[in-house]
């Protein structure tokens, strides 16, 4: 299995499994401040296709080693990330900041042992695209 293959497995697997329980997580630290209930997702897989709401679809976009990160054997790569809501008034952007940051820290916490740092690069209403730098 490839170093990728590893990496991404371990990015699908903490997605479908652990996602929820960060929400569960969020949820109870948050109630308070809560303007809308947080969801956990209808995903049985990382691109879905379905109309059951909330889900999410990752698409893996791109892998970039620049000078620097080759002297350090370093790979970034970019994943995005769509997010699809049912329609309930509260603006889709509060919703994807939130999951966003409940995604970054679930990945910031895991153990695994090639993730080096992660970025969100850009973020919109429905999207966001996150950028994992992996030491090999």
């Amino acid at each position: 299995m490839s170093d990728f293959e590893k990496m991404y497995e371990r990015l699908e697997e903490l997605l479908l499994k652990k996602f929820p329980e960060y929400i569960e997580k969020w949820k109870k630290e948050n109630f308070e401040f809560e303007r809308f209930e947080l969801k956990t997702f209808t995903n049985i897989c990382i691109n879905p296709g379905t109309d059951k709401v909330p889900y999410f679809a990752m698409t893996f976009s791109e892998a970039e080693q620049a000078k620097k990160d080759r002297i350090i054997n370093n790979i970034n790569y970019k994943f995005n990330f769509e997010f699809f809501y049912e329609k309930d008034g509260i603006p889709d952007f509060e919703k994807t900041l939130i999951y966003q940051q409940i995604i970054v820290e679930m990945l910031s916490e895991d153990d695994f042992e090639y993730w080096q740092n992660i970025e969100i690069t850009k973020l919109t209403s429905k999207k966001f695209d996150l950028v994992i730098h992996v030491e090999w």
